[in-house]
């Protein structure tokens, strides 16, 4: 029999939406340099509890996706520091982040090497959206806009969240008035991964695993952007975005491609930038399948699906 939060209410259910900026694709050679949390608790509004800065141990990279910088997170606790505090938050909750596979891959990376392992529940609200048929997966930014949810810096781990949480809400109220009232329930109107996890049972508190509290956090609220983002920066990070989204399965349909495309020629981005995010798409994969030293055949296979979703999108390496 399931357990977990199967049978739970999800009205009953605290909710902790994540947001994570890291230094690229790859948990392991990628590390986590911003982590926001949000609560929805039953009956309040989203807000923000937790927000720092996190050092990665490494030189900071994807600086022009996400803004930060080596200086900003030299004085940062790094994420064993911070691992208790964070649990301390997301104890007893559902986890949700709009784009959650790429989120829950970093959480279980870092965690496990604050000697953690444990799978919370989670969910996906990109692919809430078409489970609730309220529209097509898309970007954080599109849906906002659809939901006149305000966005104001994404890319920042606190503002992506909030939104998220917003988003979290308007979902929450539309599964209500679905009549899907349980974990149970959700998970019989699809097959997505993420509603495989409400067999699992939320964090406990952060003694239990061993972890202590910290007060130390560095958070991006209190630094001054040095300069306006410029727009072929901001194009940059918009088609990243769309990127992300729609190669999460690995599959691009008709449709999303159609609006990636379009979307592309808005953003006009010269074709030697869209080949180096293709290309730091495809390399950052490639660098996670390898790191055990082993490509068998089901990776091969998926790097495949992958490069014929880049060549879709326009250029794939070796073309």
């Amino acid at each position: 029999m399931p357990n977990g939060i199967y049978a739970q209410p999800i009205c009953d259910t605290p909710i902790a939406v994540i947001d994570f900026e890291t230094t690229g694709l790859t948990p392991g050679t990628d590390r986590v340099v911003e982590v926001s949390v949000v609560r929805v608790d039953p009956g309040e509004e989203p807000r923000l509890v937790f927000d720092t800065l996190v050092n990665p141990q490494r030189e900071v990279a994807a600086t022009e996706i996400h803004g930060i910088t080596d200086s900003q997170v030299a004085d940062a606790p790094d994420f064993f520091d911070i691992a208790g505090e964070l649990v301390a938050h997301l104890h007893g909750c559902a986890i949700a982040a709009y784009n959650v596979y790429f989120d829950m891959r970093f959480l279980k990376y870092e965690m496990e090497i604050a000697g953690v392992e444990h799978e919370p529940p989670y969910f996906c609200l990109m692919y809430l959206r078409p489970l609730l048929r309220m529209g097509s997966r898309c970007s954080l930014e599109e849906a906002c806009a659809e939901n006149n949810i305000p966005l104001t810096d994404s890319h920042r781990a606190a503002d992506d969240a909030l939104a998220s949480g917003l988003l979290m809400k308007k979902y929450l109220a539309t599964l209500q008035k679905r009549n899907i009232t349980t974990f149970k329930d959700l998970a019989t109107h699809g097959n997505y991964k993420f509603l495989q996890s409400f067999t699992s049972t939320p964090y406990p508190e952060p003694g239990v695993l061993g972890l202590n509290r910290c007060e130390q956090v560095v958070s991006r609220k209190g630094f001054v952007p040095e300069k306006q983002i410029d727009p072929e920066q901001r194009a940059i990070r918009e088609y990243w975005d769309l990127l992300k989204t729609v190669l999460a399965d690995l599959t691009i349909t008709d449709e999303e491609l159609k609006h990636v495309l379009s979307q592309r020629s808005q953003l006009g981005l010269p074709k030697e930038k869209i080949r180096v995010l293709h290309a730091r798409a495809f390399v950052s994969i490639v660098a996670q399948f390898c790191r055990d030293e082993w490509l068998d055949d089901a990776e091969v296979q998926k790097l495949q699906r992958l490069r014929h979703c880049l060549a879709q999108l326009g250029w794939a390496p070796g073309d």
